[in-house]
C-alpha cells in the first residue's frame, strides 16, 4: 500500500477535495492508511456527506406493511461504505480502523411498476451512520458507535450526532451481525469482497450463482424447543393470545401506573410482572426462577396494538434460550405474530443486556 501525508496546515478546501477525489478517482489507486471519511466534534459525529460517491453495497428492504404497520427500521436503506475501509476489507477481510457506514432511508413508494408488482423507492426520509473507531470509542463493542441524523418532525437532517447507548443497538448487532457488528449476511457485495484481494474487482467475475449461504432461521423464529406451557399458562399462539384479551395479567399487583417509552423497537409500552418474577427482582437474583413471567402492553400513539411477553421456561437460561418470547402487533388479530417460541434471536439479541434478560426497571415508580 501506498502511503503519502497530508500536511497538517492544509487548507480546509484542498482536504475536502482530497476526499472527493480518493472517492471517485482511479480505482488502482489506493489512498493513504491514514485517510478518514468522518470529522467528529466535541464528540458528536458531524453528518458525512458525498456518501453516494463510495462503495455501494445493497439495499435491506423492511416495508411497514409487512411488519404490522410499523417496521422497527423503516422501510428502504441504501447502504454505503468508505473506500479506503472497502479496499482494507478486500486486501484483508477486515474493517478497518476508521470504517464508516452511511444508511440513507427511503419510504417505499409505488408497489407496483411496468416491470411488476414490488417495492420502489418513494422518498428520502432519513439518514443513519456506523463508526468503527478505537479512538473514540474505546469501550464500545468492536469499537462501534451508531448515530442517527434524522429528525422526523422537520424532515431536515441534522447537522451532527451523539452516539447511541451501546445497550440501544450494539446487543443486537453482537448477536446477530455475521461479521464484527456488521450484517453481512444481507449484503453480497461484501461477502463476495471479503479478503478477495487488494487488486481484485468481484463484480468482473463472469460466473454468477445463486449465494452458497444455506437457509437460516429468521431473527423471530424460535432456535430452541418451546414448551406447550409453563406453570399453568399455556403457549399456544390462540390460547395465549385469548389470555392476553381477558386482561387476566392486570390482576398481577406488580405493575407499571402508566406508559413509558421503551428502547428498542417496542416504542411506548407499560409494563406487568407475576408475583414469581417481582420477588426475584426484589431479591436481586442474577438468575430468575422458572415460570418468571413479563408482558408488556405495546401503544403507538397512545392507542394500544399488542403485546410483548416474555416467560422464563427453563432452569438455565442458557443465553436467551431458556426464555419464551411472543410478540404480537394487534389486540384483536392473533396472525399479526411477531415472534413466537424459546431462543427467539431478535428478542434475546435486545434483552442480553438485562438481568437474566430483564431489563425493567424495578420496583415500578
Amino acid at each position: 500500500m501506498i502511503k503519502f501525508t497530508i500536511n497538517k496546515m492544509v487548507t480546509g478546501v484542498f482536504f475536502f477535495s482530497a476526499l472527493l477525489l480518493a472517492s471517485c478517482g482511479d480505482g488502482d489507486k489506493t489512498p493513504e492508511d491514514g485517510m478518514t471519511y468522518f470529522t467528529m466534534e466535541d464528540g458528536d459525529l458531524i453528518r458525512p456527506t458525498g456518501y453516494r460517491t463510495w462503495v455501494y453495497i445493497g439495499t435491506p428492504v423492511t416495508p411497514n406493511e409487512l411488519n404490522g404497520g410499523k417496521a422497527a427500521f423503516p422501510e428502504m436503506h441504501n447502504v454505503y461504505i468508505d473506500p479506503v475501509s472497502y479496499k482494507h476489507y478486500k486486501k484483508t477481510g477486515e474493517f478497518p480502523e476508521g470504517t464508516i457506514l452511511v444508511k440513507e432511508l427511503t419510504s417505499v413508494g409505488a408497489t407496483e411498476a411496468v416491470s411488476g408488482k414490488g417495492y420502489f423507492e418513494g422518498e428520502f426520509i432519513g439518514l443513519e451512520a456506523s463508526l468503527k473507531s478505537k479512538e473514540h470509542y474505546p469501550n464500545e463493542p468492536g469499537n462501534w458507535a451508531i448515530f442517527s441524523f434524522t429528525n422526523p418532525t422537520t424532515g431536515i437532517l441534522k447537522d451532527k450526532a451523539t452516539a447511541f447507548p451501546a445497550a440501544d443497538c450494539n446487543s443486537c448487532h453482537e448477536a446477530n451481525a455475521d461479521d464484527d457488528f456488521v450484517f453481512t449476511q444481507y449484503y453480497p457485495v461484501l461477502r463476495a469482497a471479503k479478503a478477495v484481494g487488494a487488486g481484485v474487482n468481484p463484480e468482473d467475475a463472469a460466473k454468477r450463482t445463486a449465494s452458497s449461504m444455506e437457509k437460516v432461521v429468521g431473527i423471530w423464529d424460535p432456535t430452541a424447543p418451546s414448551p406447550e406451557s409453563v406453570d399453568g399458562l399455556a403457549l399456544d399462539e390462540k390460547e395465549l393470545f385469548a389470555w392476553l384479551q381477558s386482561g387476566e395479567y392486570k390482576k398481577w399487583e406488580n405493575q407499571e401506573k402508566g406508559q413509558h417509552a421503551s428502547l428498542g423497537p417496542h416504542e411506548t409500552v407499560r409494563a406487568f410482572v407475576n408475583d414469581k418474577l417481582a420477588a426475584s427482582l426484589n431479591a436481586g437474583n442474577e438468575n430468575h426462577p422458572v415460570g418468571s413471567i413479563a408482558v408488556k402492553e405495546q401503544y403507538k400513539d397512545g392507542e394500544s396494538f399488542g403485546w410483548a411477553v416474555m416467560v422464563k421456561s427453563q432452569d438455565d437460561s442458557a443465553g436467551g434460550d431458556g426464555w419464551f418470547w411472543y410478540e404480537v402487533l394487534s389486540d384483536q388479530d392473533v396472525t399479526k405474530k411477531a415472534a413466537w417460541g424459546n431462543g427467539v434471536k431478535g428478542c434475546v439479541s435486545c434483552h442480553l443486556s438485562g438481568n437474566d434478560m430483564v431489563k425493567i426497571e424495578f420496583p415500578f415508580n
